[in-house]
């Protein structure tokens, strides 16, 4: 009994372990089933909070688009008056321009399948560069102003008044006038005026004459960086941010302050009528560096010096409108512009000469700048940009320059609560105060026609034609010849080709640039192949006087054709300039371009002379050359 009992027992325990293990496994089971049950449950939430996101953002979209619309059709309807108090839907109306426009590669892959305009096939004849421009409904800027850099470089009164009239009839409103050291100083400031800068008499002559033809007139003046006219002298060197060197003076020093103050003064004095001054302040390289200016920020010595400045201009006369070069505030922070108010006391002038304008002022800055500015200026350029030994500009890189500036101020200047004030198309005649001369103002003068066309009319095409040929005095062209296009850019970027015959102011000189491309090119051909190429006449064989006197003969025949061409050349120089600037600036000219080849042609002579009267000649090998040593070149003399 005992044992059916315990077995008994055993059986029921048996199936008690059993009962509990399956109710264990189905609590189990029904615990996976719920957790699953919950992430479908919330993966079902999710998604439909993702579908009704996305329709709310597409609703919202359908309504900006409609709201936009439905602006557009208001803003149409509002006169002029109600239009300045709607900027907001004005700028809703651009970003919907900006949302239906097609990009740059839909533009050429549709050009690519459709019949090419007689317009464009004609610009393209023309060599005009291709920029994006609304030809029905162009953007011209209100002022077109034409840059004047004289650095040690004037051209006489006669001529410069020449150019003034040529520009106002192509289209410029005003003249920007960077007198540097040719301005006519008094006083203190005596010593900063060139031995060849205008008279007190000239450049009123030049103001009025401009005032006749009803040009703005706007002076400028460094106050910052690229002092060296001024800081250059032992009398002023005691203002210079780095003792070493005069390029800026120092922001800190009161010093400074009484100094541009009296720069201000004399110049105001002579432009009492101006509307603007330009305070310059662009490519402040030295900065912060001296004892008192090095313990504040870059940024903030900048500003400061900028608002003081032109505090000196408003006690001066409170209706002049301060400009200055943007450069130096394009890395400084909206916070840092706005909490010094540097927006209630200039305007900054934002000058780019490449073709990608983009690249040097990002959206992003524009967006900052208009935060700050209720308008700006801006800069392009018509000579003195591309190299700073170059003789002539290109005028085809210029073009595209202006061209791309249009679209960009098309653009942009719905950002600006008064738009852009205009453009400047600059022309510098130096890169600072040190540099040598680059293009001239007569080799020039074609390029900057072509640009003030372009900027005074929005674009420049074929409709241009007789406008641009008679500016520049082009005989027209016959009726029973074959029509040619009167530009070729592409392969006459600085139009030598097109315009030999016109009979501008300053043509003889600009024609002589096409002798002076011929006859460098020529000298420096003739001087590598006689010095480097060929093996009688290197510096190897000059130094030892050790050649073939036949190899010499043959090497120095074509050298008095080059010689001589060089020297006709600096004769029709001064021939070509003489009526247009003094005889320093000619010299200066010559001596730069032409001299140098002269004297290296005279050297291959002198040479040539040496080697050929040597008679007898050493057994080699040759000296060793014992100036080696000198530099820690170990070659042992035997």
């Amino acid at each position: 009994m005992d044992q059916e009992k315990s077995n008994i027992e055993y059986s029921l325990l048996h199936r008690f372990i059993v009962w509990r293990r399956k109710k264990r496994m189905s609590i189990i089971m029904l615990i996976i089933f719920l957790l699953m049950v919950v992430f479908a449950l919330q993966f079902y939430l999710i998604d439909q909070k993702g579908r009704l996101n996305a329709e709310i953002n597409e609703k919202e979209d359908e309504a900006f688009m409609q709201s936009i619309k439905v602006k557009f059709i208001e803003a149409a309807k509002l006169n002029s008056q109600e239009q300045n108090g709607n900027k907001r839907i004005l700028k809703d109306v651009e970003r919907l321009k900006r949302l239906e426009q097609p990009s740059r590669d839909e533009i050429i892959a549709k050009r690519q399948t459709e019949k090419v305009p007689e317009a464009f096939e004609t610009d393209q004849q023309l060599g005009i560069p291709y920029v994006i421009t609304n030809q029905k409904n162009p953007y011209i800027p209100k002022h077109r102003i034409v840059h004047f850099d004289l650095k040690g470089a004037p051209p006489t009164i006669d001529y410069f008044k020449k150019i003034i009239s040529l520009s106002k009839n192509a289209g410029a409103t005003g003249i920007l006038i960077e007198y540097e050291d040719m301005f006519p100083f008094t006083g203190i400031l005596a010593p900063l005026s060139a031995k060849n800068a205008y008279k007190l008499e000239q450049v009123k002559e030049i103001l009025h004459y401009a005032e006749e033809l009803k040009l703005e007139v706007i002076p400028l003046v460094q106050t910052f960086g690229h002092m060296e006219f001024a800081l250059k002298y032992k009398e002023f060197a005691h203002i210079r941010e780095v003792p070493g060197s005069p390029q800026a003076l120092c922001p800190s020093r009161n010093s400074s302050l009484d100094f541009i103050k009296e720069l201000i003064k004399q110049i105001l004095d002579l432009h009492p009528s101006t509307k603007y001054l330009h305070i310059g302040c662009d490519e402040v390289f030295e900065m912060g560096e001296c004892e008192i200016c090095r313990t504040e920020l870059h940024e903030n010595l900048f500003l400061k010096h900028v608002q003081n400045v032109a505090k000196l201009v408003h006690e001066k006369n409170p209706k002049v409108q301060v400009i200055i070069w943007d450069d130096m505030l394009r890395h400084i922070s909206l916070q840092t512009l706005q909490s010094f108010k540097i927006g209630d006391m200039v305007e900054p002038m934002v000058w780019v000469y490449a073709e990608d304008i983009y690249r040097f002022v990002q959206p992003t800055i524009w967006d900052k700048y208009a935060g700050v500015f209720k308008t700006a200026w801006t800069a392009s350029a018509f000579k003195g940009a591309f190299g700073e030994t170059l003789y002539i500009p290109n005028a085809r890189r210029h073009l595209e320059n202006n061209l791309r500036w249009l679209d960009v101020m098309s653009t942009q200047s719905i950002s600006f609560k008064r738009g852009f004030r205009g453009i400047v198309l600059t022309g510098w005649q130096r890169y600072d105060h040190f540099a040598v001369l680059c293009e001239l103002l007569p080799a020039a003068l074609p390029s900057l026609i072509l640009n003030l066309l372009a900027t005074s009319h929005g674009f420049f095409n074929v409709t241009q034609k007789d406008q641009f040929l008679s500016a520049l005095s082009c005989p027209r062209q016959s009726d029973n010849r074959r029509p040619i296009p009167f530009l070729s850019l592409d392969s006459d970027p600085n139009m030598w080709e097109k315009l030999a015959r016109c009979l501008f102011p300053g043509n003889e000189f600009f024609k002589l640039m096409y002798r002076l491309h011929n006859m460098e090119n020529e000298a420096k051909e003739y001087l590598d192949v006689t010095t480097k190429q060929r093996g009688w006449m290197t510096a190897y064989n000059g130094k030892h006087n050790y050649s073939l006197p036949l190899r010499v003969d043959e090497l120095t025949q074509e050298l008095p054709r080059v010689y001589h061409g060089m020297i006709n050349l600096a004769r029709n120089t001064v021939d070509s300039l003489g009526k247009w600037f003094d005889n320093y600036t000619i010299s200066e000219w010559i001596e730069q371009r032409i001299y140098p080849y002269m004297l290296e042609l005279e050297k291959i002579q002198n040479q040539s002379t040496t080697l050929k009267n040597v008679m007898y000649w050493p057994a080699r090998p040759l000296p060793i050359l014992k100036e080696l040593q000198r530099h820690g070149i170990a070659i042992g003399l035997n």
